[in-house]
């Protein structure tokens, strides 16, 4: 009886550890908010930093009387709220190049110019919302298999619109500028609204939305979109702007689509070409593969991981986890 009691004793302090082991684990943010304290001394008065959450205003960000919170501010910005839109802008900025260690590379590779959007104004809208059309070659409206140069959106009708949802415009809200600290960060680059760990929050992160939609745009219409549709409805390929599909799949699972194609174990005997490298175990059978894999890579890493953003654009906001 005194063995039973011991190992159950033993058993409850092991559970208790892993608890408590998990618990300072999921709480890793607390050190980040401890040390963005440090930086910015003025903003110990304005926040607790025990919980940040972050509840965006428009009406969409509210299913019934729930809020789709998000808590992306645990870690950035925390007094977002009361410091408001601009510094917030300016704290994103500064911060990520002061602590990400491969900052510059990331920099260089997705073209951030280290300012960060604070207010959604109409013209900021109008060229990345529902008024805007994805473009080849800047903001001229585009239509794969036209080189069109009206500047009128209208004349690209089946063109893939901005990735800006219509509910956050101006004119949606009464004609106000929505700032940063009211649609929140999910709205513009993915991820997971209620993730703690930077692994999971940063899964299907689009890092930089503005370069991703207009250089992924470029890459689409020249590569895709003939198999893919121009909206990505689907046509010989499946389509990519189902959201089931795109609430399902990881970038990891689209990024070696695109990489390795039919040349993958995920797509034997499909049409899809290997626009990168060919897949390591991959070998060649009449029977089932309808063509052979290009021998040259074609599209870059970095290219292709554009390409991956882009296609995440289409998930919708009351799709993202």
């Amino acid at each position: 009886m005194t063995k039973l009691f011991i190992g159950l004793a033993a058993f409850l302090l092991l559970l208790v550890g892993v608890a408590a082991a998990k618990d300072a684990h999921d709480k890793g943010y607390l050190s980040i908010q401890q040390q963005y304290l440090k930086d910015y001394p003025s903003s110990a008065k304005l926040i607790d930093v025990k919980t940040q959450q972050l509840f965006p205003s428009f009406a969409e960000a509210k299913q019934g009387d729930t809020f789709r919170v998000e808590r992306c501010i645990s870690c950035h910005v925390p007094d977002i709220a009361t410091i408001g839109p601009q510094e917030a802008a300016k704290r994103l900025s500064q911060d990520f190049f002061k602590y990400e260690p491969d900052a510059q590379a990331i920099a260089s590779a997705n073209h951030l110019t280290g300012v960060h959007p604070a207010v959604v104004t109409q013209q900021y809208y109008d060229a990345f919302g529902q008024n805007a059309v994805a473009t080849k070659d800047g903001f001229h409206p585009y239509i794969a298999g036209t080189a069109s140069s009206s500047s009128n959106a209208s004349a690209a009708p089946n063109g893939i619109t901005g990735f800006l949802p219509q509910f956050i415009s101006p004119q949606q809200n009464g004609g106000q500028a929505l700032g940063i600290d009211q649609v929140g960060c999910i709205i513009y680059h993915n991820g997971s609204r209620l993730e703690l760990d930077e692994t999971h929050a940063h899964t299907n992160l689009i890092i930089n939305p503005e370069y991703a939609w207009t250089e992924g745009a470029s890459l689409y219409y020249q590569f895709c979109a003939s198999c893919h549709g121009n909206l990505g409805e689907g046509k010989i390929g499946p389509p990519l702007n189902n959201q089931d599909r795109l609430g399902f799949f990881n970038e990891d699972y689209y990024y070696r689509c695109i990489e390795y194609g039919f040349t993958d174990f995920e797509h034997y005997g499909s049409v899809m070409p290997n626009w990168g490298a060919i897949a390591n175990d991959f070998t060649y059978d009449p029977t089932r593969d309808k063509q052979q894999p290009s021998p040259v890579r074609i599209l870059s890493e970095t290219q292709i991981q554009t390409l991956v953003q882009f296609i995440r654009h289409w998930e919708n906001y009351t799709t993202q986890p």
